[in-house]
């Protein structure tokens, strides 16, 4: 297997329509596009290679770092695999998806969301439980420091 420092470019050089371009800032921003482009290589090669075993260490990380639930709901999965709701129904009815129905008929679906690490937009659904994760956590700090100013409030 390879070495991390050589899956990861340490210069990434630019194509020859790019390199007349005057801006060291937009020079940098294409090479971050490159580096982008890179890394979900990579990605897509490895998740291939990973056994199951390996799957459900990596989504227990990322699930306790970004608060991914273990089940997501046929919106989430439509989001994340980059078809309609519809189209993840389907895959659910017909045993494509690893799924349990919450209630007979009504098209609701619990699907497994560690089965979807390999579809295209995972690291936006990444990049969104961030954000919510976040979002939480600085409306908790902030609820705590209201408590704290009241509690300083009542005793004066």
């Amino acid at each position: 297997m390879k070495n991390t420092n050589d899956v990861i470019p340490v210069e990434i050089r630019l194509q020859p329509a790019e390199d007349a371009i005057q801006s060291e800032r937009a020079k940098h921003y294409l090479k971050i596009i490159r580096a982008q482009e890179a890394l979900d290589k990579e990605r897509e090669k490895f998740s291939v290679l990973l056994n199951e075993e390996e799957k459900k260490e990596v989504f227990k990380a990322l699930s306790k770092q970004y608060g991914i639930p273990y089940y997501v709901n046929v919106n989430e999965a439509a989001e994340i695999m980059g078809i309609s709701p519809q189209m993840v129904r389907r895959h659910c009815a017909n045993g494509n998806l690893k799924a349990s129905q919450t209630l007979h008929g009504s098209g609701k679906w619990r699907i497994e969301a560690d089965q979807l690490m390999d579809q295209p937009n995972w690291g936006e659904y990444i990049k969104k439980r961030a954000r919510i994760k976040l979002q939480s956590l600085n409306l908790a700090h902030k609820m705590l420091g209201d408590l704290d100013d009241k509690d300083g409030e009542s005793e004066v």
